[in-house]
């Protein structure tokens, strides 16, 4: 029996899909039901095929059985969001309604887009069909939508914790966009991010998760919580934009929030793209109070000379070097000579993509100041966010 991942060779220009079952015979089927309806398809038995199907290349969409024997689809869910993964995914499962329900419900709060659930056995013609229309693209009302949800209020900040890795404590947070349809839903920025790119709706969707950071801050006091920083993702050209400072500065003043809440992050492309004028704006924001992060650290071929020449607050390592330093010693060097570097440069450093306890122990141990990852929580909502202060405040009452 053949249980190696197995890829088709239609078209090159069509959608690919990833399946994922450990019954062999049904994954088959599905991988001939797809293929007969157009799509390139990989099939992998076990969660070890699965990710290295994905290391290879990230499928458009995926299909995951939701009882893999030993291991879930919960796992693997929380393995997608690690590779970057923001395409559609299709729980399939023999669970009855309720475990479904609650297995999207956990896919979904990952930030993880969920266009259907197919409980087996189910129709083929209907998972095909579900696939195609999630791949489809953006329809004709994708502009309109966008702009719609983004004044709307529907696309708006969920909030992961960043915890300092020697206390334990939260300490902070960053603001990730998330699209909250008015079914309840929750859509990841990979459902939007391209008609906001494509369009040019960088300062709308900027506007929008500014806004709604500093609402969530109010009310988190206004509910008796003490608010940590949150960092705010801003895009090469809205960086180095000299008005953007002077309007962020203007807008959080007007709601009643200080400007040593909020931090920017920025990836060293960005920095180093259009240097003149970085330096200026993003000094320009320093010399009134927001920190800076420089983002994606490693991932550029300017990372030393954007240290050098911007003035980054924190340092944040790249993800793709934390996800191997348990296995891989040339990983552990050059993140362990990251974080010294940071520190020689007086800069905070935060580490991305800690998935379990064995990471968190090892960058402790190299003296990484904090964590950020599903070990130590996905993205909630503000709600749910201002939970998790209400319990540190109540564990460590000093840490915030």
């Amino acid at each position: 029996m053949n249980t190696a991942p197995r890829r088709s060779e239609p078209a090159s220009d069509a959608a690919s899909v990833l399946v994922l079952d450990d019954d062999v015979e049904l994954s088959e089927i599905l991988r001939i039901r797809l293929e007969r309806d157009g799509f390139m398809v990989c099939v992998a038995n076990t969660v070890a095929q699965f990710e290295e199907a994905c290391r290879r290349a990230l499928p458009t969409a995926v299909v995951v059985d939701l009882n893999l024997g030993r291991q879930d689809g919960l796992l693997v869910a929380e393995r997608l969001v690690a590779l970057g993964f923001s395409g559609p995914v299709f729980l399939i499962s023999g669970s009855d309604d309720r475990v479904l329900t609650a297995a999207r419900r956990h896919a979904e709060a990952l930030g993880l887009d969920l266009p259907a659930v197919f409980h087996k056995p189910f129709p083929l013609a209907a998972l095909s069909s579900s696939i195609r229309d999630a791949v489809r693209g953006p329809r004709d009302d994708g502009v309109s939508s966008a702009l719609q949800a983004l004044r709307g209020g529907e696309i708006r900040p969920f909030f992961q914790p960043q915890v300092d890795l020697k206390s334990g404590a939260l300490v902070g947070a960053e603001a990730l966009a998330r699209w909250v349809r008015p079914d309840g839903s929750v859509q990841a920025s990979g459902r939007f991010l391209p008609v906001i790119a494509t369009e040019n709706l960088w300062t709308d969707l900027t506007d929008a998760m500014l806004r709604g950071t500093a609402k969530a801050i109010l009310e988190w006091r206004a509910a008796g919580r003490v608010p940590c920083h949150v960092s705010v993702n801003l895009e090469a050209d809205t960086a180095i934009d000299p008005a953007f400072g002077p309007h962020a500065a203007d807008l959080l003043d007007g709601m009643g929030v200080s400007h040593d809440l909020v931090r920017f992050e920025i990836t060293e492309q960005t920095a180093m793209g259009d240097t003149a004028k970085a330096l200026r704006a993003l000094t320009w924001l320093r010399i009134k109070g927001f920190d800076l992060s420089i983002d994606d650290f490693g991932t550029g071929f300017s990372s030393l000379a954007a240290l050098h020449a911007m003035p980054f607050t924190e340092l944040k390592i790249d993800q793709s070097f934390i996800r191997r330093i348990t296995t891989d010693e040339s990983a552990r060097v050059i993140v362990k000579a990251i974080v010294d570097l940071a520190h020689n440069l007086g800069l905070v450093c935060v580490a991305e993509g800690v998935e379990d306890q064995q990471t968190a122990d090892m960058l402790r141990a190299f003296g990484c100041d904090r964590g950020q990852g599903f070990f130590f929580g996905g993205a909630a909502d503000s709600a749910k966010f201002a939970e998790q202060l209400a319990l540190e405040a109540h564990i460590r009452p000093d840490a915030l």
